[in-house]
C-alpha cells in the first residue's frame, strides 16, 4: 500500500518544530518597534519571565530598563540593514546570574524581526577563568608578570601626567628554598600564600602587588609623597614578614630583601624601573639580606660587569679552560704528604687570575656551581689516573662539592661513572663538604652523602668549627675526616686562649674517631704544635702552597 504524500508546507512546519525542540536556543518573533509576537523553545528555565508574561507585550514592560533599551536599539539597527545584529547581556534568572547572546535578523517584508537567544554562561565562565589564568597567579591570586607590566605602564603614564613620584619595589624572600627543601613544597606554597596576604594587608588599596617568580614579588607605589615614604613602606613590609609563620604546627621565621627604584629620579619607563629595582634587591642580598636598597647608577655598572664575568665563566667551562692546582696535606710526624686537595683556578684571557672565593661565589650566583663541581671532579680523577700510571701515590685526592651538587640526585651515578671511566679505586677519592652545608639538614643532601659512602668514597667536613654542626649529625654519617678551620690556628701557640680552643676542637674530632686535618699552618711553631696532637695532619703554606700537577709528581718521586 502506498502512503499518501504529505504536502510540502506541512513537512516544513514539522521540520521547524523538530528544529525548535532539538536546539538549546530561545526564538522570539518581535515587531521592529519591540513588541513580542511569538516564542519557540524548550529551555523555559532560561526565561527571565514565563511566556504568558511577555507575549504581546513590549520589551520595555518585561526586561530591565537598560537591557530593554539595548533590544530596542538593536531592532532599529536590524530594521535599517540586512546584517545580523548581535550583542551580549547578563541577567539574573531564578536567582543565578546568567550570560546570553542575542542575534537579531529583520524580516523587512513583515516589519518584524527574529531574535535567537543562546545561554553561554558556561562559555563566559570559561573565558573568565582563562582571563584569570592569563593575568593572575594561581597560587596567591595576585597579579602575575603579564598584568604587572600593564599596570606598571599605566602607573608611569599617570605619574608623568600628574607630575608625581612613584616607586617600584622588588621583594625576594630570603632562604625560601630552605623551607621548600626541609618542609616540602606544600609548606612552601602555604608560606607564599601567607606572605602575600601580609604584604597585601600592609599596602594601600591604590598600590599594586604582583608575584613575578617563585618567591619574588613586586610592589608599585603610586603617588609617593617623598623618597623617604618608600623607606617607610619597606620597613613596614620587612617587619610584617619577619613575624613567625605557622606552617601546619611548625613555626618558621623568614626575612626579605628589597630593592627600590623611583620615577622619575632613576628612570622614566616601566621596564627600566623594574630592572633597576631588581638590581637593587640583589645588592641588598649581597650585603647581608634582611634589608632594602635604593637603586644607584653604580649598581648598573656593577651588574654589567657581573654579567660579563658570568658569561666568561660559562665560556671557560664550555671550553675547558679552567685549571686545577693541588695543595698537599702532610703527616706532621713523618713529614710525608698523605693527600692533596684539588683547588680550581680561573685565569682569564686578559691574564688576570680571579681568586677562588670570587669565582666560586660567582658560579653559585650564576647557577653554575654544579657544572663547576662536575668539572673539578672530572679533572681531579683524570689527574689522579695520570699520577697512578706514573707510579706516584698521592694518597687521597679531595674534591670540594657545593650544597647544589649534594642535592642533585644524579651525583652518585655520575661519581660512579667517573671512577669507572678512569679506573680509580674509590679509597683514593675524598669529597669535602663545607660545615655550613650540613647545617641545612636537607634530606636530599644526606641521601647523596650516604650513596657516596656506599661507593667507598671518604667524606671530609671542611672548615669544621666555623659553624656549629651538631655532633649527632656527624655521628649519623660515617664521616672520616674533619678539617679544622684555619681561623683556629691564628695566634697558636703564642696565644694561650686560642691554643686551648684549638686543642679542644682537635680533641673533639679525635673523640669522634675521625682523622683530623688542621688547615692554615703557616709557621714552624704551628707545625710543631700540630706534631704534639697525636696524629693530626697539617695543611698550609708552611708545608706547601698549591702546586700544579707536575710539581706534585716531582714531590712524590
Amino acid at each position: 500500500m502506498t502512503l499518501p504524500r504529505i504536502p510540502a508546507q506541512y513537512l516544513q512546519v514539522d521540520f521547524l518544530n523538530a528544529l525548535f525542540e532539538a536546539m538549546p536556543d530561545l526564538y522570539f518573533l518581535l515587531t521592529l518597534d519591540g513588541v513580542i509576537d511569538d516564542f519557540r523553545g524548550r529551555q523555559l528555565d532560561q526565561l527571565f519571565v514565563p511566556p504568558e508574561a511577555f507575549l504581546g507585550r513590549h520589551v520595555a514592560e518585561v526586561l530591565p530598563e537598560e537591557l530593554a533599551a539595548q533590544f530596542v536599539q538593536a531592532l532599529a539597527e536590524a530594521g535599517h540593514s540586512n546584517e545580523v545584529i548581535s550583542f551580549e547581556y547578563q541577567l539574573t534568572v531564578r536567582g543565578a546570574k546568567a550570560w546570553f547572546e542575542a542575534r537579531i535578523t529583520a524580516l523587512h517584508d513583515h516589519q518584524q524581526a527574529v531574535c535567537v537567544v543562546r545561554n553561554f554562561t558556561e562559555l563566559h565562565e570559561a573565558r573568565q577563568q582563562l582571563e584569570s589564568m592569563a593575568h593572575y597567579d594561581a597560587l596567591t591570586g595576585l597579579a602575575n608578570r603579564a598584568l604587572l607590566d600593564k599596570l606598571l605602564e599605566q602607573s608611569v603614564r599617570s605619574a608623568r601626567r600628574n607630575n608625581q613620584r612613584m616607586g617600584v619595589m622588588f621583594i625576594d624572600l630570603d632562604r625560601f628554598k630552605d623551607v621548600n627543601d626541609t618542609l616540602g613544597h606544600a609548606a612552601g606554597d602555604r608560606l607564599l600564600k601567607l606572605a602575600s596576604e601580609r604584604l597585601q594587608g600592609t599596602l594601600r588599596e591604590s598600590d599594586t602587588l604582583a608575584r613575578v617568580g617563585g618567591d619574588e614579588f613586586v610592589v608599585v607605589l603610586d603617588d609617593l609623597e617623598s623618597i623617604d615614604s618608600a623607606s617607610g613602606v619597606a620597613r613596614k613590609l620587612m617587619d610584617d614578614l619577619c613575624a613567625p609563620f605557622d606552617l601546619a604546627g611548625t613555626e618558621v621565621v623568614i626575612s626579605c630583601s628589597i630593592g627600590i627604584s623611583i620615577f622619575p629620579d632613576d628612570a622614566e619607563n616601566a621596564s627600566h624601573l623594574l630592572s633597576y629595582a631588581d638590581t637593587a634587591m640583589y645588592r641588598a642580598k649581597q650585603q647581608g639580606r634582611n634589608d632594602w636598597r635604593f637603586y644607584t647608577a653604580d649598581m648598573t655598572r656593577a651588574a654589567v660587569e657581573h654579567l660579563a664575568l658570568v658569561e666568561a665563566l660559562r665560556t671557560a667551562l664550555d671550553e675547558n679552560s679552567l685549571t686545577q692546582l693541588y695543595q698537599p696535606q702532610y703527616d706532621c710526624n713523618t713529614g710525608l704528604p698523605v693527600g692533596v686537595e684539588a683547588l680550581a683556578r680561573w685565569t682569564r684571557p686578559e691574564g688576570d687570575t680571579l681568586g677562588p672565593r670570587r669565582f666560586i661565589t660567582l658560579a653559585e650566583q650564576a647557577g653554575l656551581a654544579r657544572r663547576l663541581d662536575r668539572w673539578s671532579l672530572e679533572a681531579a680523577c683524570k689527574q689522579l689516573r695520570s699520577w697512578l700510571q706514573e707510579e706516584h701515590d698521592p694518597g687521597r685526592v679531595s674534591v670540594n662539592l657545593s650544597i647544589h651538587s649534594l642535592t642533585d640526585d644524579t651525583l652518585p651515578e655520575a661519581m660512579e661513572a667517573v671512577l669507572r671511566n678512569y679506573a680509580i679505586p674509590p679509597h683514593h677519592l675524598q669529597v669535602e663538604v663545607k660545615e655550613l652545608a650540613l647545617l641545612s639538614e636537607r634530606p636530599a643532601a644526606r641521601d647523596c652523602l650516604q650513596a657516596l659512602i656506599r661507593l667507598g668514597i671518604d667524606i671530609a667536613v671542611d672548615d669544621f668549627g666555623s659553624g656549629y654542626a651538631a655532633l649527632e649529625y656527624l655521628r649519623a654519617l660515617p664521616v672520616t675526616t674533619l678539617k679544622i678551620d684555619a681561623a683556629f690556628m691564628h695566634g697558636v701557640p703564642a696565644d694561650e686562649e686560642q691554643t686551648i680552643i684549638a686543642n679542644t676542637v682537635m680533641a673533639m674530632g679525635r673523640a669522634l674517631g675521625m682523622s683530623v686535618v688542621a688547615k692554615g699552618i703557616e709557621s714552624a711553631e704551628q707545625a710543631d704544635f700540630i706534631r704534639h696532637q697525636h696524629g693530626v695532619q697539617g695543611q698550609g703554606y708552611y708545608f706547601s702552597r698549591p702546586l700544579n700537577p707536575e710539581q706534585v709528581g716531582a714531590l712524590l718521586d
